[in-house]
C-alpha cells in the first residue's frame, strides 16, 4: 500500500502534467511492485484530512513489538486547489493506483506548451510556479525529513530533500535534484551532501509505435462511427534505453548502470506487457525482468537476477488477483442499446442490441458517443511472492472497508521449525 506522501506526489504529479515513468529511477516499476511489495510491519495507523485544496494533514501511529511511535506530516502545495484535482480520499480513491500493483505505464508524449500556464491581469502577470512542499516529525526520535519540488516549465523542476538526524553523519544530509523532462527524453542532475555525491541519469524513449484495432464485424458498417470513437484504445509499444552514473567525492566510490526497457500498453486490445533488463558492470550484476497483466484481475511477474562475479542467481515470481464488486458474469449479462439510426432516406432503422464485446457506446447520426464506459469497483487485491533464494513465502491482502483501506501480510517459512517469520496489519483513512 501506498504511503499517503506517494499519493500526495502522485496527486500532483497528475495535475502538473509531469510523467514520473520517465525517470530512470522508474524502469522497472511495473514489475518492482509485483515482486518487491513491502509487508506491514506490527499495527500501522495512517490518519490523513486535505481541509483545502493546497494544504494536507497526516498522523501515523505504528506498536511494533510493544514499542509505541508515531509521525506527524504536512503539505503545502501551489497554486491553490491544485490537488482538488484528484480524488484523495479513502472512500473514494481509486485502488488501482493506491495499491501497488501492477504498473500501467503511460505513453512519454511532448510536454504541455507553457504560455498555457500564463495567466494575466491588469496586463501583468499574475501565474505562479507549481510547488510542494512537505515535512515529517518522527516521535519520539526526533527526526525531521522535508522536501520541496518546484516546476519553473512543464518540462524542469527541482527537486530538495533534506533530513535532520544525530544519527546520520554531521546530523544530517540533503539532496537535491534538477529534472529535466520533454517527453521522449528525460535527465536528472543530483548532488548528495553525503559523502559528496554527484551523479546524472538519463532514460530517452525511442520507436514508438500507434495504431487503432480493427472494428469487430458488424459495426464497422455503421454509418459515422470509427475505432476512435468507441471505446478502443490504440495499441502502442516504445522502447527506452537510459543509464546512470555517479561518483562519491568522500569515499572514491564510482558507480555505474544500464539498463532497456519494451513496454505496450492499452488493455483493450492486446495484453500490456513490460520487459526491462538492467546491468551494473562495477558489481557484476544483470537483472531481467517481465511484467503482464493478463486480464483485469489477474497481473504476473517474473525476474530473473544472476552475478558474473559470484555466480550466484535468484529467481523470483510473483502474482496479483483483483476481487470485484462487480462480477464478469454481471457485465457479460450486462446489454446495451443503441438508438435508432436515421439514414439518408429519413428512415430509422429498428434499435440494436449488442453486448459490450461488440457494441458498447450508443452513437448517434453524426457519429457522437454517449454512453459512459462501465464502471468496475476494485474491492480487494491478493498477492503472492515467491523466490530461490528464500525458502518463504510472501502474502499480502489489500483493499478497502467501507472508508477504511487496510493491508494484511505475513512472510511465512517453508520450514516447519520457523513457522510465521512477519505478520502485520495497517490501516488508513483520509477524510
Amino acid at each position: 500500500m501506498r504511503s499517503y506522501l506517494e499519493h500526495i506526489l502522485g496527486s500532483f504529479y497528475a495535475a502538473t502534467g509531469w510523467n514520473v515513468d520517465n525517470h530512470y529511477a522508474n524502469l522497472t516499476a511495473s514489475s518492482r511492485d509485483l515482486l518487491d511489495f513491502e509487508l506491514p510491519s506490527g499495527f500501522i495507523l495512517n490518519v490523513s484530512s486535505l481541509p483545502t485544496g493546497s494544504s494536507a494533514s497526516s498522523g501515523t501511529l505504528k506498536n511494533l513489538g510493544g514499542v509505541v511511535d508515531g509521525a506527524i506530516s504536512y503539505f503545502y502545495s501551489s497554486p491553490q486547489n491544485i490537488l482538488l484535482e484528484n480524488k484523495l480520499r479513502s472512500e473514494s480513491v481509486d485502488l488501482t493506483d493506491f495499491l501497488c500493483g501492477y504498473h500501467q505505464l503511460h505513453l512519454p508524449e511532448p510536454a504541455e506548451d507553457p504560455v498555457y500556464r500564463e495567466m494575466w491581469r491588469g496586463g501583468r502577470r499574475v501565474d505562479s510556479k507549481y510547488s510542494l512542499l512537505y515535512g515529517k516529525l518522527y516521535l519520539p526520535g526526533n527526526t525531521l525529513e522535508s522536501m520541496l519540488i518546484r516546476q519553473f516549465t512543464p518540462t524542469d523542476q527541482i527537486v530538495v530533500s533534506a533530513v535532520s538526524d544525530k544519527r546520520i553523519q554531521n546530523g544530517g544530509a540533503l539532496m537535491a535534484q534538477l529534472q529535466h523532462n520533454s517527453g521522449r527524453w528525460c535527465s536528472e542532475m543530483i548532488y548528495s551532501s553525503h559523502e559528496a555525491l554527484l551523479g546524472f541519469r538519463g532514460l530517452y524513449n525511442f520507436s514508438v509505435d500507434s495504431h487503432l484495432p480493427e472494428l469487430p464485424s458488424g459495426i464497422a458498417s455503421i454509418p459515422g462511427l470509427s475505432a476512435s470513437s468507441l471505446l478502443f484504445q490504440p495499441q502502442q509499444s516504445w522502447f527506452s534505453a537510459g543509464g546512470e552514473i555517479y561518483y562519491g567525492a568522500l569515499n572514491k566510490a564510482a558507480g555505474v548502470s544500464i539498463g532497456l526497457r519494451y513496454a505496450t500498453t492499452s488493455s483493450l486490445v492486446g495484453t500490456p506487457t513490460t520487459t526491462t533488463f538492467t546491468l551494473n558492470p562495477v558489481m557484476g550484476q544483470m537483472s531481467v525482468a517481465y511484467a503482464v497483466q493478463a486480464s483485469t484481475s489477474t497481473s504476473f511477474a517474473s525476474r530473473f537476477d544472476f552475478n558474473a562475479f559470484s555466480y550466484e542467481s535468484n529467481l523470483t515470481l510473483g502474482f496479483e488477483l483483483w476481487k470485484n464488486k462487480n462480477s464478469r458474469d454481471e457485465i457479460d449479462d450486462f446489454i446495451v442499446s443503441a438508438p435508432a439510426i436515421t439514414d439518408r432516406s429519413g428512415d430509422q432503422s429498428e434499435a440494436k442490441t449488442e453486448t459490450p464485446e461488440t457494441l458498447q457506446p450508443e452513437v448517434t447520426a453524426e457519429g457522437a458517443d454517449t454512453t459512459q464506459p462501465i464502471s468496475m469497483i476494485d474491492d480487494s487485491v491478493w498477492k503472492i511472492r515467491v523466490a530461490t533464494d528464500s525458502p518463504s513465502v510472501r502474502l499480502l491482502w489489500e483493499g478497502r472497508i467501507k472508508a477504511f483501506l487496510f493491508s494484511v501480510g505475513a512472510d511465512i517459512s517453508l520450514h516447519r521449525d520457523q513457522g510465521m517469520k512477519t505478520f502485520g496489519l495497517e490501516l488508513q483513512y483520509a477524510a
